[in-house]
């Protein structure tokens, strides 16, 4: 604060103390309301301030707050210290809260392979898109505020909290200000902070509300009609903006729905007994800043030293008023497990209840900890049938509470896009359609197409099953048409291909909570090669086959995009029979016999196992453990139901990636292999990741000792976008001896 500042709070406090002193004479202790306005990310400043007034032993009596200001609020008001909100705040993901998107570790395992994968998602309700009426629907935010909220769970009517509470909310169809001070206290804070066309709205008692600020972002006017003799106000927000910092439509739009707090706001200000304002401290900041919280916190901690003493001479200056109870910082209430009296759940319409609850895992009668009611809420929204899931616990007795579940529906049909290149397949558009409830209740349906010189088609059914819903059946189908050369043992180009690939299963899968899966599976499978001329050993044709097996798998990543720490894995072993080849070999121009050139069709079992491992090594960066290893066992297919090694991720089947090699350079019927990279995080999104890799192959041959030998190294940058990863890599193996570069843009098919 400046000198002029630091005047006016002497000139404050000396009328301050005046009117304390006209008030003990009317016996009379003074109630002190503290007001926090909203403003995003900013609002994290509040906790500064909070833990001066803890420090100072001042005690409040009312407390109101707005947007950000009534979540920071509400959770002191309930009991929370101010230093104990200051350590949520810094462990929470921000980032992940205020996303539309899920954590991906909270999506049910058959779904993460295409969460998250397209840039556009466009949801269709009978035939016509359909549009949301903000941005966030705010699951995980809720989730989060649920459980913070625990303690006052009992507790429908916000007076009978430890300091008694307000929170400010904007009808959206009236812009009337709504005062929020019973019922579900979750839900309040959320409508309190819905920024329009950011959030969704938020329906209590029929109203749809929004963010507070748009109409009082600083109800210190509420504080005064609760009760409060002195009001202490802290203001976060920087106001409208000057015309030089609306630049976009959405700054315009954003500048346009808070006009009438401006207006409100001057009232607020002059009812505001000790302003204090947060706007120069925290000018480097927006409300968006949510990557800057510890900055954020240690501004307001700043102005709260500077508040610290006008603080403590108020509190003793009560307190020798009144000798009450001496102040303490953790108000928390004790809180105990519930048991669930009943589950009633409400909004249902394209799926059944019965699907619900089998989900859900809670049953009547059974005794549940904050933590989980929270797995059992994510369990079903998991499935991405449902786009917000809420609760509400009604005490019925003792220890009892009746559950409320009230449930908004994802539409059931979305139209996908998304950009890909990749040095193999070069340019590909990718188009989904994905349909649930499809044929049958209970279902997930989607077909993706790749339109590219190198295609791709995929489709695939999955149902739902078992009691508790975590037995699955499925139906899928796969093609691709790839583009690759065939290498000499010197890794000399001999021929171009065209290699076709394609599948129809089916699938029956047990999964294990929302990170693993195992299953078995039976599909017929069509492989075709068409070479160019060459005047080398030439195959040509196609076969089909049965492959019986069963697999794997775990998923446990904490990103879709450059990962921190997880594992990725995927194991599978089975039986490959009832082959029926079409394939014809040449060799310098000239028919020969298959079996005289090392090709059979005989029956053969086969494993492949594909494994990486992140490892935090710093705030900032990860080791990265990828192990990799395919054999068929007793297979003499030479260039048949082989494994492609090569590449940097996976874009083909039975591809074994390898730094150094292009997709194909080597292709073998036995490999093991393994890379060791390093992760770190330069700048925001942007990575650098060195990797080197080792294989050996060819292991059938252990008979003449004749294993050969990879090694390879990469210097990778990589950028976190819309788009998907944005991926360089130079790299050189050993064996080749040669500097290649690879690039891949956005997700893979």
């Amino acid at each position: 604060m400046n000198p002029g500042q630091n005047k006016t709070i002497r000139i404050i406090f000396v009328a301050l103390l005046l009117s304390i002193s006209l008030l003990s004479q009317a016996q009379q202790r003074p109630k002190i309301g503290l007001t926090l306005s909203g403003g995003g990310a900013r609002g994290l400043a509040h906790i500064g301030i909070l833990e001066a007034i803890d420090s100072a032993g001042l005690k409040i009596d009312y407390l109101t707050g707005t947007s950000m200001g009534s979540i920071i609020g509400g959770l002191y008001s309930m009991g929370y210290s101010a230093d104990s909100i200051e350590i949520l705040a810094k462990r929470m993901d921000w980032n992940a809260l205020f996303s539309n998107q899920p954590n991906i570790r909270d999506i049910s395992y058959e779904e993460k392979k295409e969460y998250n994968k397209y840039i556009i998602e466009v949801p269709f309700e009978y035939g016509k898109p359909k549009l949301a009426s903000g941005v966030i629907t705010g699951q995980a935010l809720w989730l989060e505020l649920a459980k913070l909220c625990w303690p006052a769970k009992d507790k429908k009517n916000f007076s009978d909290f430890n300091i008694p509470f307000k929170c400010i909310a904007t009808d959206v169809a009236t812009g009337e200000i709504v005062t929020l001070d019973s019922g579900e206290i979750v839900t309040c804070m959320r409508a309190s902070m819905a920024i329009p066309s950011i959030f969704t709205a938020v329906t209590i008692n029929g109203r749809k509300l929004v963010d507070g600020g748009v109409v009082r972002n600083f109800p210190v006017i509420t504080a005064k009609e609760m009760g409060a003799n002195l009001v202490i106000g802290s203001n976060v927000s920087g106001g409208l903006r000057k015309s030089e910092h609306l630049v976009t439509p959405i700054d315009i739009l954003y500048q346009l729905g808070f006009y009438k707090d401006a207006v409100d706001f001057e009232k607020e200000r002059k009812e505001c007994d000790i302003y204090i304002s947060l706007k120069k401290e925290l000018e480097p900041y927006t409300a968006a800043s949510f990557g800057s919280v510890d900055s954020i916190i240690e501004a307001g901690k700043r102005v709260g030293r500077e508040m610290y003493p006008v603080f403590k001479h108020l509190a003793d200056s009560l307190n020798a008023l009144e000798q009450g109870p001496a102040f303490t910082k953790d108000r928390l209430p004790f809180t105990t497990d519930i048991e669930l009296s009943s589950i009633h759940v409400k909004g249902l319409i394209h799926s059944d209840e019965k699907f619900f609850t089998q989900r859900l895992r809670l049953q009547p009668g059974g005794c549940y900890t904050s933590q989980q009611l929270r797995d059992a809420v994510q369990n079903v929204y998991g499935t991405r049938f449902y786009k917000l899931i809420t609760y509400q616990l009604t005490p019925e007795g003792y220890g009892q509470s009746r559950m409320d579940i009230t449930v908004e529906e994802n539409p059931l049909t979305y139209a996908k896009f998304a950009l890909n290149y990749n040095s193999l397949t070069n340019v590909m558009a990718i188009i989904n359609l994905t349909q649930r409830n499809f044929i049958t209740k209970n279902s997930r349906s989607f077909v993706s197409l790749g339109i590219s010189e190198n295609p791709r088609l995929q489709g695939e059914y999955f149902k739902y099953l078992g009691r508790r819903r975590n037995f699955g059946f499925g139906l899928n189908t796969y093609y691709e048409n790839n583009g690759i050369n065939f290498y000499d043992q010197d890794f000399n180009k001999l021929q171009s291909y065209r290699n076709k690939f394609a599948y129809i299963g089916m699938d029956v899968q047990f999964t294990l909570g929302n990170t693993m899966a195992m299953g078995a599976s039976t599909r017929w499978e069509y492989i075709k090669y068409l070479p160019q001329f060459s005047p080398f050993l030439e195959l040509r044709g196609s076969t089909n086959q049965l492959n019986s097996f069963i697999y794997f798998g775990v998923n446990s990543l904490d990103r879709k995009i450059y990962p921190s720490k997880g594992m990725l894995l995927d194991f599978k072993t089975g039986y490959i029979y009832n082959q029926h080849s079409g394939i014809k070999v040449n060799l310098n121009g000239q028919p020969v016999d298959p079996k005289d050139v090392g090709i059979d069709f005989e029956d053969f079992l086969h494993a492949m196992l594909k494994a990486k491992y992140y490892l935090p090594t710093g705030e900032r960066s990860s080791m990265l453990l990828n192990a990799a290893g395919a054999v068929n066992f007793g297979s003499r297919q030479t260039g048949v139901n082989t494994y492609f090694v090569g590449g940097i991720t996976d874009v083909m089947y039975n591809q074994i990636p390898m730094v150094g090699l292009y997709e194909g350079e080597v292709i073998t019927t036995s490999i093991a292999a393994m890379q060791l990279g390093w992760q770190w995080e330069v700048v925001r999104n942007v990575f650098a990741m060195p990797k080197v890799g080792a294989a050996v192959y060819d292991l059938n041959a252990s008979t003449t000792g004749k294993y050969k030998y990879l090694s390879g190294y990469g210097l990778g940058a990589g950028y976190s976008s819309r788009l998907g990863p944005v991926e360089a890599t130079m790299m050189y193996s050993d064996q080749v001896g040669k500097i290649r570069f690879y690039v891949n843009i956005g997700y893979n098919f």
